[in-house]
């Protein structure tokens, strides 16, 4: 388990170390995190899922875990909404804070975590809650973002399919395909051997990512940022805290739990500053809170593993 913890702690410190050295730039790393999460990332979903023997109960939680995390998701940003107004901040910032605080980085962190501490099953669970942050995103999230300043329902259907129909749904679904019609066998062994080695690569370019992210943010200037830094930490203690209380009382068993519980520490996701920016107000503020619960979440993710072995 502690090797582990290494493992996570050492890529991110890389990441941080090659854009301090200049050897990672911003552009470089922004086109080091599309090529992760269009190119690495499903290759990984799609050979991970097709080796796993999906038995009745892991599709049954599959489903039941992606419509938990976007459930948790909905809520969990409504209650940071309440928590705005209740604390005064500027109404114009509420939606933001509404989608940016109840978002989850399923792909960049939390597949790579589940990979790292729980394994093929992990990922299974953990990319049940990638289609449930796409469908609460695209759907949702443009909704509150956008749809309530007078978006056309067309004009939502063009935008919730062209963000939800990307290269990680595709190959979830591939994935499933493939195990569940049992003809993974018939695929040529050169392609799966190599999405097996492209796959690979995921885990530590993601964390190498996630460092070099921190190390181009200027964190003491992020960490001056009062209200992001308040909105950041309600987060990411209240969230998993939330997410421990329910399951003491639903019958799931112990690898969805922990999934679930690991889950909801993680950071608010990449994506929704680009969204805020397109579609809303408050990208500054958003993009600093996922900043700042991404460096939070480097110290508290491996104690919500930690925990999980406790726990469950």
């Amino acid at each position: 388990m502690y090797s582990r913890f290494f493992i996570l702690f050492a890529m991110v410190s890389i990441g941080y170390y090659c854009y301090k050295k200049g050897f990672i730039t911003k552009e470089v790393n922004k086109g080091l995190g599309s090529m992760v999460m269009q190119v690495t990332i499903p290759a990984m979903l799609v050979t991970t899922i097709a080796a796993i023997d999906i038995t009745h109960e892991i599709l049954l939680g599959f489903f039941l875990m992606m419509a938990a995390q976007a459930a948790a998701m909905i809520l969990f940003g409504l209650f940071i909404r309440l928590y705005g107004k209740w604390r005064h901040m500027d109404s114009r910032l509420m939606d933001m804070l509404d989608i940016t605080a109840g978002s989850l980085n399923n792909g960049f962190i939390g597949l790579p975590v589940a990979m790292i501490f729980f394994g093929d099953t992990g990922v299974m669970y953990m990319s049940a809650g990638v289609l449930g942050l796409n469908l609460y995103l695209w759907s949702y999230g443009v909704y509150i973002l956008k749809g309530r300043q007078g978006g056309s329902a067309k004009e939502m259907g063009q935008t919730f399919l062209k963000g939800a129909v990307n290269p990680n749904c595709i190959a979830i679904f591939l994935g499933l395909a493939l195990t569940l019609s049992h003809t993974v066998s018939y695929v040529p062994e050169p392609i799966m051997a190599f999405l097996e080695e492209l796959g690979g690569l995921s885990t530590p370019l993601s964390l190498i990512y996630i460092g070099a992210l921190a190390g181009s943010s200027g964190i003491l200037q992020v960490f001056r940022e009062k209200a992001a830094v308040e909105i950041s930490l309600v987060k990411m203690i209240l969230m998993p805290f939330l997410a421990w209380l329910v399951m003491l009382v639903v019958p799931a068993g112990s690898m969805a739990k922990s999934v679930f519980l690991v889950t909801a520490a993680l950071p608010a996701a990449v994506v929704v500053p680009m969204m805020v920016e397109k579609y809303g107000y408050g990208e500054k503020m958003s993009s600093d809170i996922v900043i700042l619960t991404t460096i939070i979440s480097v110290v508290e993710l491996p104690a919500c593993v930690w925990l999980t072995g406790i726990l469950y």
